[in-house]
């Protein structure tokens, strides 16, 4: 498949050291792609950026301590810290999930944001394992009117617009690829009318890699003003843009509820998420849920690096600090 960056403009920074009293200068070049996590080693410190809302890395205390910092867990007593983390991370630990066929159906963390947001990104890394089935098991992010401490229900049901949306970015359950999962007012019905979570790229190379880790960021932006289309979605693997919807792009055709990328097709509607501007996404959700699996199997999930941001974060930045180059004396 073809992977469209996410284009960004910068600028070329001067920046001034001073050294024995003698000052040098020297420009430096950011990569045109790169996003707020590019100015952090590993995400040392991007939680301290002004545009991060919320960072979770998992290196402090117990999963019992999750509850301070999540405002639902499910399950903590199936989750643990283990020293498992992609090469990417800047840390030791990583939570894993598990769920026990005929027990229990995973587990999860839930955020209600302390305010509402129209345009936010969510980027975490996420391993699956090769065995056991995945029903809803993804990050997911979203909106309540009115907000809420818990995930409410609603399968099966079309929002009306002045009550909830929600987004997940998730396995297609037994076919591991990789799509959305996605609730909103003008979402599509199947034949039975019944309304199940719509699907947007349809793209059978975009699978999961088994027992890897993978970079997962997805974006939203609410449409404004309430009665039109104008809001947006977005997802990057690995840093790379694998889908871009909104009002008038892509082309292509609805098969029931599912939207199929064509490029003979007709121009995307975009999404109207809300008629009421008290809706706006005000939550976020780690989700291991799980239905399918025989009795005993205990499934996992791992999680890590969480970041949500009013812009574009990025994959971890793994390159050393660079060395100035071009220095020259100013006197």
């Amino acid at each position: 498949m073809t992977f469209q960056g996410a284009r960004r403009t910068v600028g070329y920074p001067r920046v001034v050291i001073i050294c024995f009293g003698v000052i040098f200068l020297y420009s430096s070049v950011t990569n045109a792609q790169s996003g707020l996590a590019s100015k952090y080693h590993r995400d040392q410190g991007i939680e301290q950026d002004p545009d991060v809302i919320f960072a979770e890395n998992f290196e402090t205390g117990t999963p019992s301590d999750l509850a301070t910092r999540w405002t639902d867990v499910k399950n903590v007593a199936g989750m643990s810290y283990v020293g498992d983390v992609s090469m990417d991370s800047g840390g030791s630990r990583a939570l894993e999930i598990t769920s026990i066929g005929g027990q229990n159906t995973g587990g999860h963390l839930y955020r209600r944001l302390t305010a509402g947001h129209d345009h936010l990104y969510l980027r975490y890394y996420v391993k699956y394992t090769s065995g056991g089935t995945y029903h809803h098991c993804g990050g997911y992010v979203g909106g309540y009117n009115p907000p809420t401490n818990w995930p409410q229900g609603g399968a099966g049901i079309r929002p009306t617009g002045d009550d909830r949306f929600s987004i997940g970015a998730e396995p297609v359950e037994s076919s591991l690829r990789f799509d959305f999962y996605v609730y909103w007012m003008r979402m599509r019905g199947s034949p039975g009318g019944q309304f199940w979570g719509n699907d947007f790229i349809q793209d059978d190379n975009l699978r999961v890699v088994v027992d890897q880790w993978m970079s997962v960021e997805v974006m939203v932006k609410m449409n404004d003003p309430v009665h039109g289309y104008s809001g947006e979605l977005a997802l990057w693997i690995d840093g790379n843009q694998v889908m871009h919807l909104g009002e008038g792009f892509p082309n292509g055709n609805w098969v029931w509820d599912s939207f199929h990328p064509d490029p003979t097709g007709d121009p995307f509607e975009g999404f109207q998420w809300r008629n009421v501007v008290d809706l706006s996404i005000n939550w976020i959700w780690l989700l291991h849920y799980v239905t399918q699996d025989p009795a005993g199997y205990e499934g996992k999930i791992w999680y890590d690096d969480v970041v949500l941001a009013t812009s574009y974060i990025g994959p971890i930045n793994t390159s050393s600090p660079a060395v100035p180059t071009g220095l020259r004396i100013v006197r």
